[in-house]
Parts: C-alpha cells; structure tokens; sequence
C-alpha cells in the first residue's frame, strides 16, 4: 500500500528527514515511534504533502502504486480525504471554531462525492455514531468549543474518514486526552482499521501506546529508522541501543508485566537530549547520548537483520534478550 525509499526533507539547508526505506501493508497498522524532534511528525506530513512551502522533498513515496511526490497540488488533495484520511495531534486547534461540527465532517463528503444534501447528513449522523458520540443529530450542531477534549478528538477522526479512505494517518491523537479517554480513541482506531481494512500509519512517542495500537513499528531518531520490524519483536528483543533505552524509559513497560517490579525504583532517562536540527553526530545519529558508543560509531552503521523483517542499523546492538 504504501512505500518509501530514500525519502529525504531539508528545511533550511538542513537534513530533517532521510527514511532509506518503509512500507505498509493494505490493513496493517504501522507506529512510527521516537522523541519529539526525531522526525516522526515531518515524515506523516511528507507522505500526506502536509510540509510547509520552505520544504525539499526527495526521493519516492508510493501509495498504491502512485507517485506521490510527483503529483501537484491539485492531485495531491484528490487523494488527501478521498484515499489518505489525517488526523492532527491537537483537535482543539484543528477544527475551526466558527463552524458546526456536522459541516467539518461532511466537507471531505461534499468535496469528493455528489451525493444530495440529505444523503450527506445522514452519512455524518452514521460517521458520528460509529466514532460512538453521543446523540450525533444534536451534536453535529454544536461548535468545537462545546465538545469535550475526547468528542473533539473524536470529531476529528469522523472527519479523516468521511470520504472511506483507504489509508490513516494519525499523528499523536492522544496527547493532550486523559489515560482513559486515550484508551477509549486507541481502541477505535483499531476497531475501525479492522471493519474498514484500512492501513494506519501512527505516530507516537510512547512505546507503550505503539504496542497496543500497531502490528509493525519503526523506531525514528535524527530523521532515520534506527530499527523496525514486528511490534513484539521489537520490544521483546530490541537491537538497537536508542529502541533498547527506550523501552528502559518507559515506565509502562515492565518486561514481565509485573508492574510491582517498578515500587521504589529508579525510573531510567536516556542522557542528554535529541539535539536542534544542523548538529546531529556524523555516523550513527545517537552516538553522542549512548552509552555503549565507540569509534566505529562515527561511520554510518549499515542495516542488519535479526529475522523475520527485524532489521536494525547499529554498530554495538543489544545482545542476548
């Protein structure tokens, strides 16, 4: 469904973004997983023609067999709503506050299909009630700001997926939501993947949440997939030391489960922090921050591959788990 090879996106004479290769099959779920400014978000937006206009963008993205890349604008939208949905981190400051929530979700409808005024309203009052909001034909009436941080979220992803695309992409849709409303929306997204058969591409910076939600995951630092391959088999065996310091960071990932294992401990931070664009290392991009970093590490570590589509980029991996 969706491929990328040696995607590259430079913004001010800057390297952001230089992913060597990434696919996507029709009805999986694919994470994208690394700390905020390692080029998660850029790499959705270059595969949805979301980049600002200072952007450079190179190399080949693929979506059913069709150049993204090499479509213009107006191509480009034909297949943003109609074949790609995308659902923004931040529904509060997505969804415009001077319209009715029914008229959001309906414009992708409106846009991409003749269907009849009524035929469309009842399409956004059958949108709302599968996204589960409650009483959809009074709801679609009222304004964002009346919504609840989750109903807006909610309205959000009705909206991405009005015009039946094939393909999702959802960047951090949970951030800004409370534990159990990030569960109620993670749960619908994959209920909605399953009916629909629809691919989903999910960002996120918890490998928590990536564990629950995808089938695959890439785990992105400086730009580059550092390591990839099924979600369990990351994070049961992790090869890279980035992909391994995250997990150790991340309380919600006991390796037995046993929770009552963290009372009293420690809690486990990578050092140092993900560098401003322009002044990554030469070589392996996380040499600087890893504690098993050596010489080696300044040339760029090729791509190794652990068995069964787990291939990570990293001159010291991680052994024996």
């Amino acid at each position: 469904m969706l491929e990328l090879d040696d995607l590259r996106v430079h913004i001010g004479g800057h390297e952001i973004v230089h992913i060597e290769h990434l696919s996507l099959e029709p009805g999986s779920r694919l994470g994208l997983v690394g700390e905020s400014g390692s080029g998660k978000t850029m790499t959705a937006k270059a595969v949805a023609g979301l980049l600002p206009d200072e952007a450079r963008v190179s190399g080949s993205v693929r979506f059913n067999g069709r150049e993204l890349l090499a479509m213009n604008d107006r191509q480009m939208s034909e297949v943003r709503g109609r074949k790609i949905g995308f659902v923004f981190q931040d529904p509060a400051r997505s969804l415009n506050p001077m319209m009715r929530v029914g008229r959001q979700v309906s414009e992708a409808i409106r846009v991409h299909s003749e269907l009849p005024r009524a035929a469309v309203a009842r399409k956004v009052v059958a949108l709302l009630e599968q996204v589960q909001l409650p009483d959809p034909p009074t709801l679609m009436r009222r304004y964002p700001h009346q919504l609840s941080g989750g109903q807006q979220q909610r309205v959000m992803i009705a909206a991405a997926i009005a015009a039946d695309p094939e393909f999702l992409i959802a960047d951090e849709p949970t951030t800004a939501l409370d534990v159990t409303v990030q569960e109620e929306i993670l749960r619908l997204l994959i209920s909605l993947s399953e009916q629909r058969g629809m691919g989903v591409l999910f960002v996120s910076h918890d490998l928590g949440v990536i564990r629950f939600v995808c089938d695959r995951v890439a785990v992105i630092y400086g730009g580059a997939v550092v390591e990839t391959g099924r979600t369990e088999d990351v994070i049961a065996a992790p090869r890279h030391r980035y992909t391994a310091a995250l997990l150790a960071a991340n309380p919600g990932m006991p390796r037995d489960d046993n929770f009552r294992a963290f009372i009293g401990q420690r809690l486990h931070t990578i050092p140092g922090s993900v560098p401003p664009v322009g002044t990554f290392p030469s070589g392996c991009r996380f040499r600087n921050r890893c504690v098993a970093a050596s010489e080696a590490c300044t040339a760029m570590p090729g791509v190794l591959d652990a068995g069964d589509g787990h291939r990570y980029s990293c001159w010291n991996p991680v052994e024996g788990l």
